[in-house]
């Protein structure tokens, strides 16, 4: 199989050649370890080359990667995005960095938004780079946010969380600008060569959901189910990237058109064998390989022995793709990201009978 066809056959819950091999954010040390440098900005074509060093088959390409068009900068290591977010650099935050002010914080700063232009040249720039690049038929997964990803960067997580008591329409009006910008911006990413494409919508913390049951049903899911509508009717499969405890989430993430499931936070209590049990025919699995505890202060061969528990748990029968619970950050040491997917790829074919 070419790496695209097991990736995918892995989203259709279908059994590949082997178990196929991904991660959603690379650390600077690893590409200057396996592509000979270190990439001043999240791009295309060096995620690309550094997920086949790690043998890959998928590689994450979020549309216009992380700043948008032209952030303004404002002094030191503070810059603002296009969309009015203020962010500040720090050493260990590359390349998504943290926020530290919100452009609406009430109807007046709505009323004032402008949305920044999907259509505008060079969003896609990355995407069609990596197409055009000799990539071994990775398949190249695109990445748009969910409708709370844009309202969290927007307005902060206690606006929103006030404004669900205070002036639940305000929230709904945010979700409903990022819808707009995004399902756009996910027409786009298919139309430059994306196979499927990722949404980011982190719902919970590490001890429970964000929201209560009801507040997530009444306003967050309607949302993002349009959104993962839309995606589908273009013709390839939504995955879902939600970081935290789901748990009060997951039946209703059942109901939705989302093929699968990342990245299964193991210190969140997202535990593989129960899940896989429940929801493994519904879609598939990508990731739970400890990145908080194993993998950056467990030995090379104690990450072995995780991922080739993962694997015994969650390959049977297809739809299982082998990631870490989050990402490959910084303080994971390089051998046993190394280890990790050269495990990975040898066990995952040895489980399908390779």
């Amino acid at each position: 199989m070419t790496r695209t066809e097991r990736f995918l056959a892995a989203l259709k819950v279908q059994q590949p050649d082997r178990v196929p091999l991904f991660d959603f954010l690379f650390q600077q040390p690893l590409y200057e370890a396996l592509i000979g440098h270190r990439p001043g900005t999240y791009n295309g074509p060096d995620a690309v080359l550094t997920a086949l060093a790690l043998d890959h088959d998928g590689v994450w390409l979020p549309f216009v990667g992380f700043t948008g068009l032209q952030p303004t900068v404002l002094s030191e290591n503070v810059y603002q995005d296009e969309w009015g977010t203020t962010f500040q650099k720090n050493e260990a935050s590359w390349p998504i960095d943290a926020p530290i002010a919100y452009p609406i914080q009430s109807r007046e700063d709505l009323a004032k938004y402008q949305l920044p232009d999907p259509t505008a040249p060079g969003r896609d720039t990355e995407i069609r780079a990596a197409a055009a690049l000799d990539n071994d038929d990775i398949a190249l997964v695109g990445g748009v946010n969910g409708p709370l990803t844009t309202a969290w960067l927007l307005m902060g997580y206690e606006t929103i969380a006030l404004a669900m008591y205070d002036d639940p329409g305000l929230v709904e009006a945010v979700f409903a600008l990022s819808n707009e910008f995004f399902k756009e911006a996910s027409r786009r990413s298919v139309e430059a060569g994306c196979v499927a494409v990722f949404v980011s919508e982190d719902l919970g913390s590490s001890t429970g959901g964000f929201f209560k049951p009801d507040h997530y049903r009444k306003y967050l899911l309607p949302p993002f189910a349009e959104l993962v509508d839309y995606i589908d009717a273009l013709g390839v499969p939504v995955l879902l990237h939600a970081c935290g405890h789901l748990h009060d989430y997951l039946d209703d993430l059942a109901q939705t058109k989302i093929s699968a499931l990342h990245p299964l936070q193991r210190t969140a209590d997202m535990d593989l064998r129960a899940i896989k049990e429940q929801y493994g025919q519904r879609w598939c699995i990508i990731g739970n390989i400890d990145s908080s505890r194993t993998l950056p202060f467990g030995t090379p061969e104690q990450v072995a022995a995780e991922v080739r528990e993962a694997i015994d748990i969650a390959a049977p029968g297809g739809g299982y793709i082998l990631a870490s619970d989050h990402s490959l950050h910084d303080g994971i040491p390089i051998p046993n990201i190394v280890e990790m997917f050269r495990v990975g790829a040898e066990y995952g074919r040895k489980a399908y009978g390779g």
